[in-house]
């Protein structure tokens, strides 16, 4: 199902000269995102991203593990692209540019890339384009980042959406990972509305999937 592709072909220049808010580091306005956790089970409350603010948005689905690695392991993992499709059970496949790396070095703001997932809606498969907005590998407040917005070259006009990764250093050589994705505005939003619990399961799943592949 191809209800989220847009078509983003061509050069990345291009694309980041339309698009200016890819970042290197969260933008005001102020949020302490060390401090940033899932909103409790039933709450309405979404949560802040670098891109769109702190903005009421429609639904969030978040998820928040402790994964027993150091946590640059886990930064570098988040930019392992390339390696999703051997441990994710969610996103089973993602595309790249022409001439892209194979490495988390070779990721940087402003890279495109379809996302291909699956459990979302029954039976069908979906694609989305995605832009990486943050990479974030100082503790300097505490938190490092990586982040990605959903890329439909209108501004977020049919789907306003982000997806940060907050990891924690907690000290003892393991990382908190705070992983959410909130959902603004927009006709494409409205659409997963209704199949937002299925968007926290594969968000789980995804989850899950990263920690055992890093603790192996």
């Amino acid at each position: 199902m191809k209800l989220f592709r847009h078509c983003w072909k061509g050069s990345a220049l291009l694309a980041l000269g339309m698009h200016t808010l890819a970042q290197a580091d969260p933008s005001p306005p102020f949020t302490d995102w060390a401090s940033v956790r899932c909103p409790p089970s039933g709450s309405t409350e979404t949560l802040p991203t670098p891109v769109y603010g702190s903005g009421q948005g429609l639904f969030v689905v978040c998820t928040e593990d402790v994964i027993n690695v150091p946590v640059m392991d886990v930064y570098n993992a988040l930019l392992d692209f390339r390696r999703y499709s051997t441990f994710s059970s969610f996103v089973w496949d993602i595309e790249f540019p022409e001439g892209f790396g194979e490495t988390p070095d070779d990721v940087y703001i402003g890279l495109l890339m379809t996302f291909h997932s699956t459990g979302i809606f029954p039976l069908v498969n979906t694609t989305s384009p995605e832009m990486v907005t943050v990479m974030k590998d100082t503790p300097d407040g505490g938190y490092r980042m990586v982040s990605w917005q959903y890329y439909d070259g209108l501004e977020g006009a049919f789907l306003k959406t982000e997806h940060p990764t907050i990891l924690i250093d907690q000290g003892d050589g393991t990382t908190l990972c705070i992983s959410y994705e909130t959902y603004f505005s927009g006709p494409g939003a409205l659409v997963l509305i209704p199949f937002a619990h299925n968007l926290q399961a594969q968000f789980a799943a995804h989850a899950q999937d990263l920690k055992a592949y890093l603790e192996g």
